[in-house]
């Protein structure tokens, strides 16, 4: 495939580009579709069946469902089993892709059977655009979206390459139009976009990548460390993970935003986040609001629930129902969420984990509240504000121990190796440039890491950066501009000998 951190990449955004703004502005949404298939394409003509099947199944099922509410006599009922069955059909393609592999060869063995030779292929991109397509039609469902009769057109708004890789998970309604309508240039927008772009090579290249060589060597020889090396791997692998799903989403967002297309934010600072909820609301921000349009929402307003509460608050009390009205949508949403990042045992115990912390947070409330009382806590001092931040990040840390190593088996025993022995003397004895960093990349990693704090800390203040940058005189603004590509040219980890030009969540 063309991977984002290449040069392939940069010369075919290039043409892209050239071709975008030199096309009458009608036919520019040709030139996006043209690119976005060769981009799709060059993943293998395997993946590309799955995403022509998906497309052409949503775009049958939303079209069966104008028929019938355009009918003179709409029949809900009968729209609401198209839906159901064109759920169905493309989920059925998701979970072939992502357990087919596992399930024929569980099979084989169960009927001592000679291996039938399936060969595992999961496509780029899958659980990105299943989503946007599932709420593509049930939004039409519910009528909120007018039904695109273009087949083309919405082919383009399903594989759109930019966001592709890694997401944002698009709504019809903000991105379709954007991609039909054409752009003319624009020189503010070139320059933010290539100011994003920037950043995000920056979080990939800099850190993101030189963390996941250290992280890797612990990880995959778990065995030969203890203590505190396990500690640190844990720690550099939540920070490499955020600067690699965000810093896609950056070179992403900055790309299209050159063409004046501006995709859905995904990440909004999320080590600033207070609390569990908080953090999920800043971080991977169009999954969230696809599980609570789609599932939470669905729920909560069900005749199921509604009547389970009523009989529930007959038996346990009106504060019971009421917990239990956040419980079920809450504990639904986080298991689907762990099974949607993985199908492993870790994953759903990782969707359990973050689930449960929310519901607890969530029920317990008043609990909590008067527990700060009774201790005399300030709640609104600067110095709690910063015990949450501190406490959140700890719990996203220990969310990364469950699913950094792989398996849920090397969770436990990389737990028991942290506290087999306390050997913090490797912060100081200089036996942690012996695993794949030296000294020099120490240095680099955690000094691109307090300017990721301090341009993100600015942000947090309410100071648009970009906005500041693009203040400054012409030839201030471009050598900033040359300085971060200079230092990504002179910092980045790649070359013939990486093998990190992927991103985590490409192929989720």
């Amino acid at each position: 495939m063309i991977s984002f951190i290449s040069i392939q990449f940069l010369v075919f955004a290039s043409i892209t580009l050239l071709l975008y703004f030199l096309f009458p502005i009608k036919y520019r949404w040709l030139i996006l579709l043209t690119s976005s298939t060769i981009f799709y394409l060059n993943t293998g003509i395997e993946s590309f069946v799955f995403v022509i099947y998906a497309a052409i199944t949503a775009y049958i099922t939303a079209r069966n469902i104008e028929d019938i509410y355009n009918n003179s006599n709409p029949n809900r009922k009968k729209a609401k089993i198209h839906l159901i069955i064109g759920i169905l059909l493309i989920l059925t393609m998701l979970l072939y892709a992502k357990i087919g592999n596992s399930f024929f060869e569980a099979l084989t063995n169960i009927l001592s059977l000679k291996s039938i030779g399936f060969r595992e292929i999961v496509p780029l991109g899958i659980s990105y655009y299943t989503f946007s397509v599932i709420g593509y039609i049930t939004d039409v469902y519910w009528r909120r979206e007018k039904v695109e009769h273009n087949f083309l057109k919405f082919f383009l708004y399903m594989i759109y390459f930019p966001q592709i890789i890694q997401g944002p998970i698009p709504r019809y309604r903000r991105l379709a139009p954007q991609l039909i309508e054409g752009h003319p240039f624009n020189y503010k927008n070139l320059c933010f976009g290539i100011q994003r772009m920037i950043w995000g090579y920056f979080k990939k290249m800099v850190i993101a990548d030189r963390f996941a060589i250290f992280t890797s060597e612990v990880f995959d020889n778990y065995s030969s460390y203890e203590g505190f090396i396990l500690v640190i791997a844990i720690l550099l692998s939540a920070i490499e993970l955020y600067c690699d799903f965000s810093g896609c989403m950056d070179i992403a967002l900055g790309f299209s935003e050159i063409m004046s297309i501006h995709l859905d934010e995904n990440f909004r600072r999320p080590f600033y986040a207070k609390s569990a909820a908080e953090f999920w609301h800043r971080w991977h921000i169009t999954l969230g609001t696809w599980f609570k349009d789609y599932i939470y929402m669905p729920i909560v307003s069900s005749s199921f629930l509604s009547k389970t509460c009523q009989k529930a608050k007959k038996t346990f009390g009106s504060r019971f129902a009421r917990s239990l009205m956040s419980v079920i949508p809450l504990a639904s949403v986080w298991i689907l969420t762990g099974v949607w990042h993985g199908t492993g045992s870790n994953y759903v115990v990782w969707g359990c984990y973050w689930g449960l912390i929310i519901i607890i947070s969530t029920v317990f409330a008043p609990e909590f509240k008067k527990l700060t009382q009774t201790l005399n806590i300030n709640t609104s001092s600067k110095w709690y504000h910063l015990f949450q931040i501190i406490r959140t990040f700890f719990l996203y840390v220990c969310s990364r121990l469950l699913t950094a190593p792989g398996e849920l088996n090397k969770s436990f025993e990389i737990l028991q190796r942290i506290f087999a022995k306390f050997n913090i003397w490797v912060l100081f004895d200089e036996s942690l440039y012996d695993i794949g960093l030296d000294r020099k990349d120490f240095s680099v990693g955690i000094l691109a890491v307090l300017v990721l704090w301090k341009i993100s800390s600015m942000q947090e203040k309410g100071t648009k950066v970009r906005d500041k940058i693009s203040s400054y005189p012409l030839v201030l603004r471009w050598s900033i501009y040359y300085a971060g590509i200079l230092a990504i040219i002179i910092l980045g980890i790649y070359g013939s000998g990486h093998a990190g030009n992927g991103f985590v969540y490409m192929y989720y």
